[in-house]
């Protein structure tokens, strides 16, 4: 087990052109996606079609009370070993290197990595299998992001302030959803899952039409990457308030499993292969508020970043549309909803604008973004939000 040190950068392979070509397009996926109720009883035996030895587990504490029994059965009864360490609730590089350390056992050597929890969970786990050069396997245990099928990983820093997206060579070998797990956690994480996912056919949108804007591993979106963000989009539009009256009367059906698809798999897919733009760039800028960071969840921050990307491009329908749709299922349509009056708290706006700007991918929308356009546009969506516009 070679421990890399060095950072892969897609963009340096990826945004070579052929022949002076145009930029190459590339599709990005997970191995495989198992979404199904009970599958946590079975990660053994899909794991062990793929890989044999040893499995490290990256855990969250909830979660260890919960499943690491079922876990390590599952995994012992096809002769899979494993040794556990807990996550520590941020995916810093102080975290990656502890993880890595666990996991570095004289004489038995991890053979693959399995996060269990939250996006920062897999994102860590994601991170240590990388720099040990071993697939990871994420199990999310909510639907609230589209972390768990990507092929890179949002750090933060100790503080939990946004610093920077780290790569990984390949995609997750297995990403396996158990939708019991994810129907245990609050509906709030579904709600917030729903606004992450919600973005993901405006920015491949964003990407497509603005022909200098790539993905995050440096090449164009393809056709199949938007496809399947606007039917991301269309199911969240049909399914999301019914998905929701299943989850909170306790009888989750084909609507919550639509959801739990879109929210993780169709979002995944779709903004990785087809590009991330301003709501993203907006969403990554609010955590430089501290209290916006603590007590909100990433989908909730990209659901104003989304209202905030629509205004800038001055798709007024869509962004009615896209209001008339957070109301029905509780995402947040402007600031004040988090507690934060961008009136009263202007200096700390005018950062969080400045930190939105220096995320990369806010640079592939189709005109230039200054200061006073984005921070126009974050106040103007906050009034279309309260029905003032």
């Amino acid at each position: 087990m070679k421990q890399s040190t060095q950072a892969f950068d897609p963009n340096i392979t990826y945004q070579k052109r052929p022949n002076n070509a145009e930029h190459i397009k590339l599709f990005v996926s997970p191995y495989q996606y198992i979404q199904g109720k009970g599958v946590i009883n079975e990660i053994g035996e899909y794991i062990s079609l793929c890989v044999s030895g040893s499995v490290g587990i990256l855990i969250t504490p909830g979660r260890e009370r919960a499943l690491g029994t079922v876990l390590e059965k599952s995994l012992g009864s096809v002769g899979l070993s494993s040794i556990k360490t807990i996550f520590q609730g941020e995916s810093s590089l102080l975290e990656v290197e502890r993880v890595i350390a666990c996991f570095q056992k004289p004489g038995m050597p991890i053979n693959v990595i399995i996060g269990v929890g939250g996006g920062k969970c897999l994102d860590t786990a994601r991170m240590a299998a990388s720099k040990l050069n071993i697939p990871v396997v994420t199990v999310p245990t909510t639907a609230s992001t589209d972390a768990p099928t990507a092929a890179h990983s949002v750090v933060y820093d100790e503080d939990g302030v946004f610093d920077r997206v780290e790569f990984s060579t390949i995609s997750p070998l297995l990403v396996l959803v158990d939708l019991d797990i994810v129907a245990n956690a609050p509906p709030r994480y579904l709600i917030a899952g729903m606004g992450d996912a919600y973005s993901t056919y405006f920015e491949a949108r964003c990407c497509m039409e603005n022909p200098d804007a790539l993905t995050a591993r440096g090449a164009r979106p393809t056709m199949a990457a938007l496809a399947i963000a606007r039917q991301c989009r269309d199911v969240l539009l049909e399914y999301g308030v019914e998905a929701l009256q299943e989850l909170k009367s306790g009888c989750i059906g084909s609507a919550f499993s639509r959801i739990v698809e879109a929210n993780i798999l169709l979002s995944g897919i779709g903004f990785e292969s087809g590009g991330l733009a301003g709501a993203h760039a907006v969403a990554q800028g609010l955590t430089v508020c501290r209290d916006l960071h603590k007590n909100c969840l990433h989908g909730e921050l990209v659901a104003i970043g989304v209202m905030s990307q629509l205004i800038m491009e001055k798709r007024m329908e869509d962004a009615k549309d896209t209001a008339i749709f957070f109301r029905a299922v509780g995402l947040p349509l402007h600031l004040e909803q988090l507690g934060f009056d961008p009136i009263k708290r202007n200096a700390e706006l005018d950062e969080i604008v400045r930190r939105s700007l220096e995320v990369p991918f806010m640079k592939y929308e189709p005109f230039e973004v200054t200061h006073n356009l984005l921070k126009s546009a974050i106040i103007e969506a906050g009034l279309l939000g309260k029905g003032k516009l």
